[in-house]
Order: structure tokens, then sequence, then C-alpha cells
């Protein structure tokens, strides 16, 4: 009889427990959501709106004004990252690469003690969503990184001289579009996702590779992209190869851009465009065909009111390669810009832009077009302070590998 009281007593706790249970798993599913990266960089507890929390195990750029709570993943589990490449000492190529979702970052040391870093696809778009592939954008891991403590000048394209980071790029603007309607714009966080790898791994030369598929006028079109980084350059080699898959001749626009905020994140204050033998003080479209590259120089902008107080950081894009731009701009906002003779001066506080553009651009099925361009921060004449392009050597058949089969 005893035996049989405790024994129901005992089955009573155990069902008030697995009940009390359900009440707080149930509980957690109605406020809590699990939104994995896979990259195990740690344990990030996110605001989510409406009373959600979010839990993550990484922290990309567009998350930071929402952490709640940081557990950076420590040493012992950094095991399981994606491939990681780490040297020791002088001038070297340091890298971390999830090849199953296309992101990552690339730092390049230099025997003085500073870097330049390319983050590459750890970036919500303007939209929240997720891009995959050799996409610049983003910041470093929570525990490597400064951003969300003082600044966010380590994201996108940055450089650190010693003391300080300085912003050079900022999450590239891309895009595609159909050329029958190049008002329906594609951005590459809509495009399928086919693979990335690293192609290539040694102590002078790290390549990237990631590949995907568009849609347009409905015809498939597919996108390659390959990234070369060499150690002891501060800047890269990008080539964008486009192929018509499809059965029917076919073509597109294709938009690369920035508002790069050169010298400090957030801001254009101090931001005047440059090419080779002058300053862009106004809004201006310049021949693509006469000026090769193009850039934002952190010196001030007199036509703006500002003074010469600015970091002297500058900024580059080049055009190499049988594909030239047909459209190469500065302007104070994105899709138009000023004839020179109006004189409107490069003065927004945050969006003073340079945009590429290629296109209309038609192929045939099977046909293919490849895009290269380098891209960074540029030199300083010692004696002026004016930027220089630094020599960007490259003979485009040496790509040809790091391609996909049949792209």
């Amino acid at each position: 009889m005893v035996k049989r009281i405790l024994l129901s007593l005992f089955s009573s706790r155990r069902r008030i427990a697995c009940l009390a249970g359900v009440v707080v798993l149930a509980v957690c599913a109605t406020v809590v959501k699990v939104r994995p990266y896979w990259h195990f960089e740690g344990v990030y507890v996110l605001e989510g709106g409406d009373g959600w929390f979010e839990i993550t195990d990484d922290l990309v750029l567009g998350d930071e004004d929402r952490l709640l709570l940081a557990l950076p993943a420590q040493p012992l589990f950094k095991f399981l990252r994606g491939s990681v490449s780490y040297a020791s000492a002088g001038t070297h190529l340091e890298h971390e690469w999830f090849r199953f979702d296309g992101s990552g970052h690339v730092e390049g040391h230099f025997a003085d003690g500073t870097i330049f870093l390319t983050c590459l696809s750890r970036y919500l778009d303007s939209g929240g969503k997720e891009t995959r592939g050799v996409f610049v954008g983003g910041g470093l891991p929570f525990d490597l990184g400064d951003a969300g403590k003082e600044t966010l000048n380590d994201t996108g394209v940055s450089f650190f001289d010693g003391t300080r980071w300085h912003h050079i790029w900022c999450n590239v603007n891309e895009s595609i579009t159909p050329w029958s309607n190049p008002s329906t714009i594609i951005a590459p966080s809509s495009w399928r996702f086919l693979g990335s790898r690293v192609a290539k791994d040694t102590s002078e030369e790290l390549v990237i590779t990631s590949s995907h598929e568009v849609e347009l006028d409905g015809l498939p079109f597919r996108v390659d992209r390959v990234a070369v980084f060499r150690a002891g350059t501060r800047y890269f080699t990008l080539a964008i190869r486009f192929t018509n898959t499809g059965r029917f001749p076919g073509g597109y626009y294709y938009v690369y851009g920035d508002e790069p905020w050169v010298g400090n994140y957030g801001t254009s204050i101090g931001n005047v465009g440059w090419v080779r033998d002058r300053l862009v003080p106004y809004e201006e479209a310049i021949n693509p065909r006469e000026h090769r590259w193009a850039g934002y120089f952190d010196y001030g902008n007199e036509a703006a009111g500002e003074e010469h107080i600015f970091s002297g950081i500058a900024n580059f894009i080049e055009w190499q390669g049988n594909i030239t731009p047909d459209l190469v701009y500065f302007s104070n906002q994105i899709g138009t810009y000023a004839a020179p003779v109006s004189r409107v001066p490069l003065n927004h506080p945050n969006n003073r832009v340079l945009f590429l553009q290629w296109g209309p651009r038609l192929l045939d099925p099977g046909q293919s077009d490849t895009i290269i361009l380098s891209i960074g921060m540029a030199d300083r004449d010692p004696m002026s302070g004016f930027p220089v392009k630094p020599d960007t050597p490259l003979d485009p058949a040496l790509l040809e590998p790091f391609f996909a089969p049949g792209s």
C-alpha cells in the first residue's frame, strides 16, 4: 500500500516535471528563434522585435545594433571553423573561408604591423538578406574585430595603420538587370548560390571563387567570380564572368558601385573624387576609356566648404581587360548625376557615390563576358600627398584555370 502511494506520488511529480518542461519549451519556442550560420564563432543573442529573441553562432554586419549578449568562441573550438590559413610573421596573408555559404575574410599583413583587410559576404544587405560568395562587405568575427565596439572602421575593405583602422570601401552595391527592363534590379542576395572554394592558397597568393545563377528575361545566366589576393599589396583583383547558359540570345546591364565612406565608416564628409590627373569635386560622369581608374580621397572637398583636415586615405577601383564600363560617375545619389556645367558639389554627408555600369550587353547562347577589376587602397605621393594608384600587373590568362569548367 505504502509502495503504491510512493509510486503514485513519484509518477505525479514526474508528470508535473514533464509538463513544466513542456511549458518551458513552449514558451521558449514562442519567444526564441535559432538562426545558425554554422560558423561556430560563438553564441550571440539578438533582439528580434515583437518580444522575440534570436540566437545565432556568428555576428555579421547589420546585426550589431540588435546584440544583447555575446559569448565569442574560445580557441578550443576554432577547429570547427571554416578553411583557415594563418602564417607566422612578416608580410603574409591570413584568411578564414566558409565554402558552404561563401563567406569569410582575408587579411594582408605587412612587416611593419599594418594590415589590409577585406571582408566578403559577412553582412546583411539593405533588405536584411544574406549575400553568399565573393562580394565585398561585412565585418570580422566578433572576437577578432572592433565592430560593435567604438567604430565600424574595420568593415568592408579597411586598413590598420598600426594605431587605428581606416575605412576604405563599404558593402558593395552590385546588381544585374535584364536588358529588356533595366528597372528590374536583381541583387546578389537573390542569385542562386552554386558554391565557393579556396582555389589557391600559398604564402604569396590566395584565390577564392564563387559561382551563381540568375534568370534574366526567362533565360539562365551563370555568374562566376574569382578574387585574387597577393601578399604585400593593398588591393585585390576581382574577375566576374557572365555566361548565357540558355538556348536563346539574352542581355544584361551590370552595376558595381559604393558610397565607400573613405576614412571613417558612416560618413562621406571629407571625401572628394579623384582620377589620374585631378580631383573631382562635383557630380560628373568621366570617360571610362580616357580614365582607367577612379576613387575617393579623404582630403576635404573645397566645393563642399570643407577644409583639408582629413586623413589623406584614398581608395581606387580600376577596370582592366577588354570589357570597359559604359558609364562611370561620381554623384550624391545612386542612379543619377548632374552635368559638369551644373557644378553640383559632392557634398552629401553620407552618400557620395562612385558607380560603374556595363550594358546593355547581348550574349548568344554559350557566350561569355569577363569583367576584371582591381579594388583597394591608393598609395600616396610623398611630396604632394596626392593619391597614386599602385601597380596592378595582371595577365588575364592566369585567371582562366580558376573559372568553373564550362563557364
